[in-house]
């Protein structure tokens, strides 16, 4: 009932009291002011009804992002381990994380085994952070022994305790905090409203000079009023809000295809005169994932095969010094493939672990094969996880080569 649409209205208006006026002085009056009174009714309820099917099937799909929040968590209570629906915890229960995890709530940290966790869709930091129970900063988004709701684990284990729940968390603040912002007027909006003022100027000032105009000429004062009327109606451009909506919503479902949702219509238009986007790189321009690109063994630098048939391999796969390195990569690594993975090509699988690690664990599983068999077959003994002051990690492992020694395999 907004913008160009009120205009059409009242042009709609106009036409069916022009009809009635015509239709209380004649007999058999002319049907053509009630003919065009419905065709601006009609172009308005369609067209309304265009908007709204596109904006209503652009909701459900938000709507649905809600299932994106994870749906149970591991609580202890009453001694006992039990799966509780995320939106059932409260402030206080204790909780158990692992890696692959993603936060039911913001968490206080109790213990913690070599957890880090994903804070790059919070603070923009790609690297994953280490989570311990030591206080390390008064700013709690810095600080080592808080975890956020809707982070993502990707070491680790960890128990805590939850001190927010749903809006009180800070994600859920930063959420009110997005919604409760004043959206203020799209500039193809304010475009149609200084062309709704221009219109209604002209319309008012032509139809009042021919009212005026009529009344000198001797007409009688109700031809004289069907004139003013029908000068106004006639300068309402009826087909402009039909083909506007209709460009939109063509062009929101080119853009739907390319995996781009629009919510409103009107932003269509706003994202084409756009000049300055400021958008966070990672997870959005990039997306966190990472291949290895080259190896160095055998004092040469070579090329890594990114294909799936390893097909354009410069590299001895047979060399001893590859095997070596490959070893180190296959065992001196904690990420590993999703279950329910292996039907898909191995730079599709998606990992559990680091983005480092799981581009190691990609190279080689294209390479030779056969990883998480590999590792079964040498056991992990003890390890020393990576950190940011020795940056290196070391493993020791049992092997299956009849050899009585460990193995130790180190990365860094």
């Amino acid at each position: 009932f907004g913008g160009f649409s009120l205009l059409l209205w009242i042009g709609a208006v106009l036409c069916f009291i022009a009809h009635s006026i015509l239709a209380s002085v004649q007999e058999h009056p002319s049907n053509d002011n009630l003919y065009l009174g419905i065709v601006l009714t009609a172009v308005v309820i369609i067209t309304g009804c265009f908007s709204y099917y596109q904006e209503s099937k652009s909701s459900k799909i938000m709507e649905s992002f809600a299932k994106m929040v994870p749906q149970f968590a591991v609580v202890i209570r009453g001694g006992q381990r039990v799966d509780a629906p995320a939106e059932a915890l409260v402030v206080g229960d204790i909780i158990e994380v692992k890696f692959g995890d993603r936060m039911p709530a913001d968490i206080r940290i109790i213990t913690a085994s070599s957890f880090k966790v994903d804070n790059s869709a919070l603070t923009g930091e790609s690297e994953p952070q280490s989570r311990t129970a030591e206080y390390t900063n008064e700013n709690p988004l810095e600080t080592k022994n808080l975890a956020f709701f809707s982070t993502n684990a990707v070491e680790g284990t960890a128990k805590g305790i939850v001190v927010a729940t749903g809006d009180r968390t800070v994600m859920g603040r930063i959420a009110n905090l997005a919604s409760g912002l004043e959206m203020g007027a799209t500039p193809i909006a304010r475009e149609i409203a200084h062309f709704i003022h221009i219109i209604t100027g002209v319309a008012v000032f032509l139809g009042v000079s021919f009212f005026i105009i009529a009344f000198i000429l001797g007409y009688y004062w109700l031809e004289a009023v069907i004139f003013l009327i029908g000068i106004i109606v006639a300068n309402v451009p009826e087909g402009l809000l039909a083909t506007v909506t209709v460009c939109l919503t063509l062009t929101a479902k080119r853009m739907a295809s390319k995996n781009c949702l629009v919510k409103n219509l009107e932003a269509v238009e706003t994202l084409g005169s756009t000049s300055t986007i400021c958008s966070d790189k990672t997870g959005t321009l990039t997306q966190n994932r990472m291949t290895v690109a080259h190896m160095w063994f055998d004092d040469k630098i070579f090329e890594a095969d990114t294909s799936d048939e390893q097909s354009t391999a410069i590299y001895n796969k047979e060399s001893s010094t590859w095997l070596a390195l490959a070893r180190v990569a296959m065992l001196c690594n904690r990420a590993e493939f999703k279950t329910g993975e292996e039907s898909k090509p191995v730079l599709k699988r998606e990992c559990n672990g680091d983005a480092s690690e799981s581009a190691l664990l990609k190279c080689v599983e294209m390479s030779i094969g056969g990883v998480t068999e590999y590792r079964k077959r040498n056991p992990k003994v003890i390890e020393l996880p990576f950190n940011s002051t020795n940056k290196y990690q070391v493993s020791v492992h049992d092997t299956d080569d009849n050899d009585d020694r460990y193995l130790v395999v180190m990365k860094g």
